[in-house]
């Protein structure tokens, strides 16, 4: 008899799959993995800081706005000026 063949895990993406992710989602792209437990509690303190609350319509917070914020609070600066330009 053989085992059943199996699935492997998908890489953990750098950035959630929609604009509204579900807070286990904005977890593990924030802390990853190991730390993602954390998140609820980390999220009731950095609200108070700015970060973009769950839209109860969409019943998630809106990515692009949480990565701005976070790269906000650690002074990363979008600079079009640095970006790279494909001729």
């Amino acid at each position: 008899m053989t085992e059943p063949k199996r699935r492997p895990k998908p890489p953990l993406s750098a950035e959630p799959c929609c604009l509204y992710p579900d807070e286990k989602e904005i977890a593990l792209a924030v802390l990853g993995p190991t730390r993602a437990k954390y998140w609820t509690g980390l999220a009731v303190v950095l609200e108070r800081g700015g970060l973009p609350k769950v839209d109860p319509e969409f019943g998630g917070r809106y990515w692009p706005a949480v990565r701005a914020f976070l790269d906000q609070r650690h002074h990363v600066v979008d600079d079009p000026s640095r970006r790279r330009t494909s001729r």
